[in-house]
């Protein structure tokens, strides 16, 4: 007997035992594989996520995250029961991601859900408040208090999300609160080398009669013990005489580092030399400065010893993490964050971004930028800036460190006498030949395009080419930054160019944005009305750039020239001064500068309708031009892991525009080819049928015909 007869009498066996038919039995067999298939695979490092975006997979920095995990963390959901559609629909897709956290999670990962009668209390404990939910019941509309919450628990350490109504950003809430939690002592504890902070001190340097000199050293190693005892005893310190290192290793090229002149005195020879610490280590620096002021009786002191230990705590977070705090320009006609009603304001900008970020404002006229600064941006500017303001912009750079500009080079001013009409004005604010410098240049013009978001122009919508939009394959593949977004709108963009002679030196470009082949340019004479917007020939119509980051190591925009001084400046009368001066980017570091042709995407009014046109009826809660701004901020602030996870709630895909020729094909085959294969099936089908039919009449009949 085989296998095929064993198994059929198997069948008939279980089959007259269960009282069941064949295709009964058969039924409940494919059920109990089903369930069988689906135990097993569930207990096996295998997933398939079908969804566009994988919404329903981790990153790999989630993964990251939740394996290297050194101490135990908790997540605790409350999530009230008999919740609206809407949101049960929340609950299963957060309670299906920590299923995903629990599976790449190592054994100090752990979650629960809480049961409906400990809500209250537990919900009291951490200080969440429920939400009112809205609902339809008996064709009444009733609200009601739930709680939509979940807390996460490592350590000493809380975060609670009060109101997770939405699944937008479930996966980036959750991951970024279990990294800021751990990343400190995960980084710690996993670092192979430990963190070495060098103290340098020119012995000559003890000889000016600065207060606190002689017991610095010893001042400064108390600060590293206390430090050692919160952080698992990995900072080491170290003493360097700068004087008797070689050239290459000066601190003042390498890192920046501070310098101390002082002038002939009392025999003692003028001279000058680096001042002040750097901490090294997780392949990054931070220097601390020693800032000299001047005492009542005429000799200097060093500034903020008192507190030293806390700006050597605060720099290992630096060089353990990124840098969270932003630093906004103001002033020239620079968008203001704090207005949140004005159209050209920034209102929008600063609540996207300070969910994330610390913003900080400075006047570059008045102010330093600061030392902490993770990123600078320069944001639309319609003033000229001064020499010393261009200065530490370009300082700023050449310290390694990372700037985004949004180019406004043009500006649009009401006529009275043109009845109500606007026109266009150049803008020279100085920074065109600032970033020229480092091989961007900013073209004077507009960027047209015939791929184009529509506007309603009197009584009728069409297409606008000064607000082009750009599609997926004109957005880099190759940074982060967009190869997650579909499209991207920009407004009254300028055209960038790349100086290739810039780029032979090392630094790398990458094009982030280009408008598509169907573009032209307008300069000289400028004008925002459609009606005159008129393509030229095909021949000189091509693709522009219109965002583009730069990395490298640039030359300094001052190299070879005198430095600005500060206006109204006192002439220094003390026998010391502290100054530094980089004439191109420190060695130990790499800057990095993104220049976008636009600065309108930023503005209040041009936010919020890039979100309409860019989702679905504007229903989204994930919106491209949102993720690519706030995208540039994360590169750039060390979290490129951030627009892979914002960027899984998109839903906008738009469809890809074809040629008059393409679409005669399709309608072609749309009223042509498909009749007529419908029409050439049927044919088929009777022939086949009435063969079959003469089939059956030969064999019942002998060949004679009834």
């Amino acid at each position: 007997m085989n296998i095929r007869e064993k198994l059929s009498g198997l069948r008939e066996n279980l089959s007259s035992r269960l009282n069941i038919g064949q295709r009964n039995l058969q039924l409940m067999l494919v059920i109990l594989i089903i369930i069988l298939f689906n135990i097993v695979m569930a207990a096996l490092p295998f997933r398939i996520d079908l969804t566009r975006n994988n919404n329903y997979s981790l990153t790999d920095k989630s993964k990251d995250v939740v394996s290297s995990l050194n101490e135990k963390l908790s997540i605790k959901v409350l999530f009230s029961k008999d919740l609206p559609a809407e949101h049960v629909a929340v609950q299963r897709y957060l309670a299906d991601m920590l299923e995903e956290y629990d599976f790449y999670g190592n054994r100090y990962f752990s979650y629960e859900i809480v049961p409906e009668d400990q809500l209250k209390a537990q919900a009291a404990d951490y200080g969440i408040n429920p939400v009112v939910s809205t609902e339809f019941v008996s064709d009444q509309l009733k609200k009601r208090s739930v709680y939509m919450a979940v807390v996460i628990q490592h350590a000493d350490l809380t975060e609670t999300i009060d109101a997770l109504a939405t699944t937008v950003g479930i996966e980036y809430e959750i991951t970024s609160r279990i990294e800021k939690m751990a990343a400190k002592v995960d980084l710690l504890r996993n670092m192979k080398e430990n963190l070495m902070l060098t103290l340098y001190l020119d012995p000559r340097v003890l000889s000016l009669g600065i207060e606190d000199i002689d017991s610095l050293e010893e001042i400064v190693r108390r600060a590293v013990d206390k430090n050692n005892l919160m952080n698992y005893d990995k900072l080491r310190f170290q003493v360097l005489d700068p004087s008797v290192l070689p050239r290459e290793k000066d601190p003042s090229a390498r890192f920046g580092l501070t310098t101390v002149r002082w002038r002939a005195a009392g025999g003692m020879p003028g001279g000058v030399t680096p001042f002040g610490m750097v901490l090294e280590g997780n392949g990054r620096f931070k220097k601390i400065d020693f800032d000299l002021m001047p005492t009542l009786i005429g000799t200097m002191a060093i500034v903020g010893l008192e507190t030293l230990s806390d700006r050597i705590n605060v720099a290992i977070g630096d060089i353990l993490g990124s840098g969270r705090k932003i630093v906004y320009v103001r002033g020239h006609g620079i968008p203001e964050l704090n207005d949140m009603r004005s159209f050209n304001g920034a209102g929008l900008l600063q609540q996207m971004l300070s969910q994330s970020y610390e913003l900080v404002e400075v006047d570059l006229a008045s102010d330093e930028i600061p030392a902490d600064a993770g990123v600078l941006i320069v944001n639309g500017p319609q003033e000229a800036f001064t020499d010393i303001e261009k200065y530490r912009i370009d300082q700023y750079v050449m310290q390694g460190r990372a700037l985004i500009y949004f180019a406004n080079n043009f500006i649009e001013q009401q006529m009275q006498q043109m009845m109500g009409g606007s026109i266009v004005l150049p803008v020279e604010t100085g920074l065109d030949e600032l970033f020229a410098s480092y091989g961007i240049k900013i073209g004077k013009n507009w960027v047209l395009d015939r791929n184009s978001a529509p506007i309603t122009y009197g009584d009728r919508i069409m297409e606008y080419p000064l607000i082009p939009l750009i599609s997926r394959e004109r957005l880099s593949r190759e940074s982060v930054i967009t190869r997650y977004l579909n499209t991207v709108l920009v407004a009254k963009a300028s055209s960038i160019e790349i100086d290739e002679n810039i780029r032979a030196k090392g630094v790398r470009f990458t094009d982030l944005a280009s408008t598509s082949e169907q573009s032209w340019i307008m300069e000289g004479r400028m004008q925002n009305n459609p009606l005159f917007m008129v393509p030229p020939d095909g021949a000189q119509l091509k693709s522009y750039r219109v965002a583009v980051l730069a990395e490298g190591r640039f030359d300094s925009f001052w190299k070879g020239r005198a430095a600005p001084v500060v206006s109204g400046a006192k002439k220094q009368s003390t026998v010391m001064a502290s100054s530094v001066r980089l004439d191109a980017t420190v060695e130990s570091g790499t800057s990095r500068i993104i220049v976008v042709g636009c600065s309108d995407i930023t503005l209040s009014g041009v936010m919020s309708q890039a979100r309409k046109m860019l989702s679905n009826q504007g229903m989204a809660e994930a919106y491209s031009n949102d993720i690519f701004i706030h995208g540039m901020v994360d590169y750039l602030a060390g979290r490129d892991y951030v627009p892979e996870m914002k960027s899984k709630s998109l839903d906008y895909n738009p469809l890809e525009k074809t040629d008059e020729d393409m679409r005669f094909v399709y309608k072609l085959i749309n009223m042509v080819l498909v009749p007529a294969s419908v029409v050439f099936t049927g044919v088929v089908v009777w022939r086949r049928r009435r063969m079959r039919r003469r089939i059956i009449e030969t064999e019942f009949t002998g060949g004679d015909r009834i």
